[in-house]
């Protein structure tokens, strides 16, 4: 297949599968969670002490494992806090879209109202 020729395929196929799926088939979320609870998901602090090994000879593979983090500990909380930082960052921008697109509906809503007629 020619570059050319690789977007309307896919568009194609696409399309497709959206005829495929029966009407008002879709996968729905089972809980919706809030920003809040996301903010508390967004910042990275793993546990050490979950750490370890199940096997049977765990205690010198957690050991080492701990050892490992130590030794690789300046670097891993600066990876951390880089995508904790990001993390919070993009929550408060979807936070803030919310918000926006709330408001624009309620002001779309009520234009709707003044413009009804009565």
């Amino acid at each position: 297949m020619k570059p050319e020729e690789a977007l309307p395929a896919a568009r194609a196929a696409a399309a497709e599968r959206d005829d495929a799926l029966a009407p008002g088939m879709s996968i729905e979320p089972t809980e919706r969670v809030s920003i809040e609870q996301l903010m508390e998901w967004a910042n990275i602090e793993p546990d050490v002490d979950l750490m370890r090994s199940t096997r049977k000879l765990g205690a010198p593979i957690t050991w080492a494992k701990r050892q490992l983090v130590h030794i690789l500990r300046q670097y891993l909380r600066e990876l951390q806090s880089q995508q904790t930082r990001f993390n919070l960052n993009l929550l408060i921008r979807v936070a803030e879209i919310e918000d926006r697109v709330a408001r624009l509906e309620e002001q779309a809503a009520a234009q709707r109202d003044e413009a009804a007629p009565r």
